[in-house]
């Protein structure tokens, strides 16, 4: 029973000390899963559109959906703008409203909004996020996701929940 709690506790603390730097008011947890080659091509789909040509904007409506690499964006809607320049597009901007679930195969992020700029490759999901990475979730208000490093930036109320080695947390 002893040698169990000693276990429970190691594994505790190497979680801490491994995936997670805590402060205050902000958590980094690393993501190397999320890395992305920014040259990977964005797939939408939905069950509607709007595009609207003077703008440069266009709004996917129900069931949408962004596949960018091996990431999965699902949301009830999103709006993409992207800047013009005289020969070309650049700086592509995706709003999208939820609830707003972003995975991959390894980890879960929820959100009730996310925003993606790809001047940036940075994801940042606001209101109600929680990370599921293996059978531990982070809980906090803001989660900033940077997709060329894979580092993830928690702020707000962090809370953490850790699941004893071999259990999963439902």
């Amino acid at each position: 029973m002893v040698k169990l709690f000693f276990t429970i506790v190691a594994s505790f603390i190497f979680f801490l000390t491994s995936f997670i730097q805590l402060s205050l008011s902000e958590t980094t947890v690393g993501l190397e899963a999320f890395r992305i080659n920014p040259k990977s091509e964005i797939e939408i789909t939905s069950q509607s559109m709007i595009f609207n040509s003077k703008t440069n904007v266009t709004e996917f409506f129900t069931d949408v959906i962004v596949k960018y690499g091996q990431l999965k964006l699902s949301a009830q809607s999103l709006t993409v703008s992207q800047s013009k320049t005289i020969n070309s597009y650049s700086h592509l901007k995706l709003f999208a409203n939820g609830p707003v679930t972003i995975n991959n195969q390894k980890n879960l992020i929820r959100g009730d909004q996310a925003t993606f700029l790809e001047e940036n490759q940075e994801f940042t999901i606001n209101g109600n996020v929680s990370l599921l990475q293996e059978n531990n979730t982070i809980f906090g208000d803001r989660l900033v996701l940077n997709l060329k490093d894979g580092i993830a930036k928690i702020s707000g109320s962090v809370r953490t929940t850790i699941a004893p080695a071999g259990k999963s947390i439902k």
